[in-house]
C-alpha cells in the first residue's frame, strides 16, 4: 500500500547515493531556469513579480517526487532563480525565496504525504488523471497552497517596500490566477507523464530526505 511507501519519517532505505543527488541537482537547475523566465516573461511591473509563473508548475512535481529535497530545491530555484536573476537584492532574494518556497512547499508536503494516502490519493501523484486524484490536487495545490504563496509572497515585497500598499489588491489576485494557471497545466502534465518513470528509476523519495 502506498501510505505505507511514502511519508515523511526518517527513512534510510534506499540510501541516498550518486543518482540521487545528480538528479536532486539537475532538478535544482531547471527550477532555477524556469523560475527566473517565469519573472522576466510575463512581468507585472513589481520585482519578481510575475503574471504568470511557469515555474510553480515545475516545483510541485519535484517536491511531490523528492520530499524534504523539493523543499532544498525550492530555496535554491527561489532565492537564486526568481529573487538574484529577478532582479533582487541579495538581502530581500533570500528572505523572500525561502521564506515563500516554505510556506508553500511544508503544506505541500504535509497534505501529499500525510493526509492523500488516508484519502486514497497517491502521495506523488501518480493517480493525477483520475478524478479523485485531481480533485485533490485541484482543491489542496491549485487553489490553497497559490493562495498562501501569493499572500506569503507579497507580503515580504511589501515589507520591504517593492510594492505600495494601493496595489496589493492587483497583485494579489493576478500572482494567485497566474500560480493557478501555470500549475493546473504544467504540472498534471508532468506529473501524468514522468511520474510512473521517476518511480520506475528508484528516484522519488519515500521518507523525508531518502
Amino acid at each position: 500500500m502506498e501510505e505505507q511507501t511514502y511519508s515523511l519519517k526518517w527513512n534510510p532505505n534506499p540510501p541516498l547515493g550518486v543518482p540521487r543527488l545528480v538528479t536532486y541537482a539537475v532538478a535544482a537547475a531547471v527550477y532555477t531556469i524556469v523560475a527566473w523566465l517565469g519573472v522576466i516573461a510575463v512581468p507585472m511591473g513589481f520585482v519578481s513579480v510575475s503574471a504568470l509563473y511557469i515555474g510553480v508548475g515545475f516545483i510541485t512535481p519535484f517536491t511531490m517526487w523528492f520530499s524534504g529535497w523539493g523543499l532544498i530545491i525550492g530555496w535554491i530555484g527561489g532565492v537564486v532563480g526568481s529573487g538574484l536573476l529577478g532582479g533582487m537584492p541579495l538581502a530581500l532574494a533570500i528572505p523572500f525565496g525561502v521564506l515563500l518556497e516554505t510556506s508553500t512547499k511544508i503544506p505541500l508536503l504535509l497534505f501529499y504525504r500525510l493526509l492523500a494516502p488516508r484519502l486514497g490519493v497517491s502521495a506523488i501523484g501518480r493517480d493525477i488523471f483520475t478524478a479523485k486524484g485531481f480533485v485533490f490536487y485541484f482543491v489542496v495545490v491549485v487553489v490553497f497552497i497559490q493562495l498562501i504563496s501569493s499572500l506569503t509572497g507579497n507580503a515580504i515585497l511589501y515589507s520591504y517596500g517593492f510594492i505600495p500598499a494601493d496595489a496589493l489588491p492587483i497583485s494579489i489576485g493576478s500572482w494567485w490566477i497566474g500560480n493557478m494557471i501555470s500549475v493546473v497545466v504544467i504540472g498534471p502534465i508532468i506529473l501524468g507523464a514522468l511520474t510512473p518513470v521517476v518511480e520506475r528509476l528508484g528516484l522519488t523519495v519515500h521518507g523525508i530526505i531518502t
